[in-house]
């Protein structure tokens, strides 16, 4: 069963060298973890709440143990740093169907 992932992030103005860096990190795992964007959207206007982020992306992984292999992979683990330069919001859950 595939599993739906969302990811809620706003970049930090400074952060483009630290993003790169991520970007050439995660991309790759998630590549040979068979995960594929679904959708990625600007947040371009606000009707409620605050403080939302800059984008919203809906990515698919293949199974519980492709999220596993980017999310636990020693690789991703080791970009906490790179990830606080980069990123002042940094929000990823994983979706189920409602009810």
């Amino acid at each position: 069963m595939t599993i739906a992932v969302l990811a809620m992030t706003s970049l930090k103005a400074d952060g483009n060298e630290a993003l790169e860096t991520y970007l050439s990190v995660v991309a790759p795992l998630m590549q040979a973890a068979g995960a594929r964007l679904i959708s990625r959207y600007e947040v371009s206007q606000s009707l409620s709440g605050s403080e939302l982020p800059h984008y919203v992306s809906i990515v698919e992984y293949p199974d519980d143990q492709a999220l596993k292999m980017v999310f636990e992979h020693p690789d991703y683990i080791a970009l906490q740093g790179v990830k606080d330069k980069a990123f002042c919001r940094y929000d990823v859950c994983v979706l189920t169907q409602a009810a």
